[in-house]
């Protein structure tokens, strides 16, 4: 006998509101139901609403419309269609500068990401005064960005800089070296300021990774014959590989936008060879003053940056799932 018979479970018809008004009244319900939590949230939507998608909303209309501040026309500021995006896809600066951030991206992310894994296998490891090498690695990327700068531009110097001074008595250069005015150095001097900023967040973030593999993983590979390094890649490696890809991400969507660094040390020169995406932009938009062109190029940005949001995003939800 089937005593739960009349316990049977509505069909998805009957469980639901069916139609428009039904959807309208069942939306209505929970919006009453949860109503304190969204007066909460109100005031900071409206914020971020302001502040955030406004802006992008109107770069998004700008990259439309013509907006050569320089050449006014009489129509103001109509609706070209796609010939701002046509005109950034023409431009050869646009180009060398998606070259130039390629390079940028992909060098400072890897020489952050490996140096971050190193140093977080070394503060992982055991030894006196392990805590205060802990708070004194996170320094560099403490420091605000400009005053770093300003820093490495006197360590740059051609004549009194400390760089040249160190080089040229290790006799690795005969005479000195204008680094961030050299074309064939300049990127690489602004990468590696970049570097030397961004490693202590990774291996920080790794560190954490670290501590948090259960040493019995270890201990039962040492029981197996395994050597440091194939610990190292058969048990470190893939344990951390949930923390890995988040930082990675991380890393790459935040020097997509990097401007700062790199402004503050070349300006984007000499000869534009650091001109990154973000200086495209602001040349654009700032110096020829065609805010139409900057925004079209912005929105090439901002779609990156979303990808890798997404990304991020998606790395984030199967490490919680893990």
């Amino acid at each position: 006998m089937n005593n739960g018979a009349h316990l049977k479970e509505p069909s998805l018809a009957e469980a639901k509101p069916v139609g428009r008004t039904g959807f309208w009244r069942a939306e209505l319900r929970r919006l009453k139901a949860n109503r304190a939590a969204y007066l909460f949230i109100a005031p900071l939507a409206l914020v971020v609403g302001l502040i955030l998608m406004y802006p992008i909303l109107k770069a998004a209309l700008m990259s439309f419309q013509y907006w050569k501040v320089a050449r006014p026309i009489a129509a103001g500021h109509p609706f070209v269609g796609f010939d701002n995006y046509a005109e950034v896809l023409r431009s050869g600066y646009f180009a060398k500068s998606l070259g130039i951030t390629f390079v940028y991206i992909l060098v400072t992310v890897v020489l952050r990401f490996v140096l971050g894994i190193g140093t977080a296998v070394l503060l992982n490891t055991p030894f006196k005064g392990r805590g205060l090498v802990r708070a004194l690695v996170i320094i560099p990327w403490a420091v605000p960005e400009v005053v770093t700068c300003l820093v490495f531009i006197l360590m740059y110097d051609y004549q009194y800089g400390v760089i040249n001074d160190v080089l040229m008595k290790m006799n690795l250069l005969s005479s000195p070296v204008a680094f961030l005015g050299n074309s064939d150095t300049a990127l690489w001097a602004a990468m590696f300021v970049n570097v030397w900023k961004g490693f202590p967040f990774a291996a920080i973030m790794l560190l954490a990774g670290l501590q948090g593999i259960p040493k019995s993983l270890y201990e039962a590979a040492s029981i197996d014959g395994a050597s440091a390094w194939k610990q190292f890649r058969h048990v470190t490696m893939p344990s951390l590989k949930p923390v890995s890809v988040i930082v990675f991400l991380l890393l790459v969507i935040w020097t997509i936008k990097d401007f700062g660094i790199v402004y503050v040390l070349t300006g984007g020169g000499p000869s534009r060879v650091t001109e990154v995406l973000t200086i495209f932009i602001y040349r654009a938009g700032f110096k020829s003053f065609d805010f139409g062109l900057a925004a079209a190029a912005g929105m090439f940005l901002l779609i990156v940056s979303v990808a890798f949001t997404v990304l991020y995003m998606k790395a984030t939800k199967a490490g919680d799932s893990v």
